[in-house]
């Protein structure tokens, strides 16, 4: 159906260099979507080459990096349809543990990182309106065991998506997120190498399986399409039934 085209929509995904991220670049890739995809490396983002799929590597924790890649591909193409921010970092370890350097480097990543591209993306598209997807987590939600920092900036960066979803509906602006549940990513690659504790996962989750990268896509389809055009300030939930159990 055409409500829920993405054909020759301009789409820049943050993260895109593994996991949920480069699922989506490839899907809306797949679906007719012109794709930027950013990876905080050249050699993470190197996938892209070959595929209609432009990489460029950019440093969330910059302050002018996605700034200048987002005012680049306005001039370009004359508008970004979408943001897709998913680009993050976490660190399992105790909450006693973690140092400043670590807390700075999850805070920077995964919600200024976050604030500054929303920010840029609305100064350069405030007359035309914008669309912007945060990818958040069910831990931002739930909280989750040895993730209290990650935990803390996923639930950041939905109440501050709830916030602009209000403060630019009147510029044409639609915020949203999507809380991923427990996926196969690298992220939790440590958590799955372990069969007893991949298995207690399992039991909890109502599905009784892990999601998968792709799994994702279709709630970020929907929500870069014409197919969700009064839909703002909601966060769509993809954890095969986690957060109810």
């Amino acid at each position: 159906m055409e409500l829920f085209s993405v054909k020759d929509k301009t789409v820049l995904i943050t993260g895109a260099s593994r996991g949920i991220g480069r699922a989506m670049a490839e899907g809306f890739a797949s679906a007719g979507a012109i794709v930027y995809g950013t990876g905080s490396r050249p050699e993470s983002i190197a996938w892209t080459e070959g595929t209609s799929i432009k990489g460029v590597a950019a440093d969330l924790r910059s302050e002018t990096e996605m700034k200048d890649l987002i005012n680049e591909i306005g001039k370009e193409h004359g508008r970004l349809d979408c943001l897709i921010n998913n680009g993050a970092t976490t660190l399992d370890v105790p909450a006693s543990a973690i140092k400043e350097t670590d807390l700075e480097n999850l805070v920077d990543t995964n919600f200024k990182g976050v604030f500054r591209s929303c920010q840029a993306y609305y100064k350069m598209q405030r007359k035309k309106g914008g669309n912007i997807i945060n990818i958040a987590s069910i831990a931002g939600l739930n909280g989750a065991f040895l993730m209290s920092v990650y935990a803390g900036t996923k639930a950041a960066i939905i109440q501050m998506g709830n916030s602009l979803a209000v403060e630019w509906a009147s510029s044409g602006f639609r915020i949203n997120a999507i809380c991923p549940g427990f996926t196969e990513t690298d992220m939790t690659a440590t958590i799955r190498k372990n069969d007893e504790y991949a298995n207690k996962i399992k039991e909890i989750i109502p599905m009784r399986r892990i999601g998968k990268p792709d799994e994702m896509l279709g709630a970020a389809i929907f929500l870069a399409s014409d197919a969700s055009t009064y839909v703002t300030g909601s966060t769509i939930v993809v954890d095969g039934g986690l957060a109810r159990h």
